[in-house]
């Protein structure tokens, strides 16, 4: 009789500290998302790293359109920011065509001068705590994926994934302005409504258009260098855009508050992300994570 309670308890034990372990946040997927950002800022500081101010005369050569995007978002005056924290609340995220979406805390950092960005999902499964790591790190991309913070589900890199990460940095750029400055991005007035724009990145490029409103505002931004994963059965191009919406004033800047990732597939248009609720920090420093 002694013996049984001494094994409930044990058991009993055992399953919260497994139930505390997974809903508390952290992780080694966590750990190397915090680690990856670190790696990016220790090569920024490598880095000459001038005061700029968005000023007429520093967004002169840039495309009438891009600079009115400028403008309105209230940036001169201001210094160029270095990178970017940005929080997505209220998000909503599917994991493939024809699921169920679901609520999600996603955080993101992207940097100026470099095209690093490191983004960071956590949301639950059928109950279970899922994370997920999406990000391009001197020039190589990868997403992995975890189940109770143990699990990993699935890791995925590659020249694809070099190429998808890439060009999610410039459909990013929407918030910060200073990325379109750097060497590493050129472009051309496509219409009244449109400029192309491609980014080139450790022999890795990309395009994409970004479609502004009549007062200069950018709306949506498209691209066909994307890949999809194909339920781990290999990648292919797939047609992907993202709309910016609900513009208002945060922190003194005049910004989209809501944004939708889609992907166009033959059967219709998969929206897979949805948040409208963002908040931007700039310039942070490795204390601020």
């Amino acid at each position: 009789m002694w013996t049984n309670m001494v094994w409930l308890i044990v058991i009993l034990i055992v399953i919260l500290a497994t139930i505390v372990y997974f809903t508390l946040p952290g992780g080694r997927l966590q750990k190397q998302y915090l680690a990856d950002i670190k790696r990016s800022f220790a090569e920024i500081t490598t880095q000459e790293n001038p005061q700029n101010v968005f000023t007429e005369d520093s967004i002169a050569e840039l495309p009438a359109l891009l600079r009115q995007h400028i403008i309105n978002g209230g940036y001169l005056n201001h210094l160029f920011m270095d990178n970017m924290l940005i929080h997505f609340y209220n998000s909503k995220f599917r994991t493939s065509a024809g699921k169920k979406p679901i609520n999600i805390e996603f955080i993101q950092v992207n940097f100026a001068k470099r095209p690093d960005r490191h983004a960071f999902l956590n949301g639950k499964i059928v109950g279970m705590p899922i994370q997920a790591k999406d990000s391009v790190l001197d020039g190589h991309g990868s997403m992995t994926v975890m189940l109770g913070k143990l699990f990993q589900l699935f890791h995925v890199t590659g020249v694809e994934m070099d190429q998808s990460q890439l060009i999610t940095t410039l459909a990013d750029a929407v918030y910060m302005p200073s990325f379109f400055l750097q060497d590493f991005i050129t472009w051309r007035v496509l219409d009244d409504h449109r400029v192309e724009f491609e980014i080139v990145w450790k022999d890795v490029s990309a395009k994409g258009k970004f479609t502004f409103d009549d007062k200069g505002n950018i709306i949506q931004f498209d691209t066909n260098d994307r890949y999809m994963d194909n339920n781990n059965k290999g990648s292919s191009l797939v047609p992907w855009y993202v709309t910016y919406s609900n513009y208002k004033e945060q922190n003194g800047y005049f910004q989209p508050g809501s944004v939708s990732v889609n992907w166009v597939l033959p059967d219709g248009v998969d929206t897979y992300f949805t948040s409208n609720n963002i908040e931007i920090h700039y310039s942070i420093n490795e204390e601020d994570l």
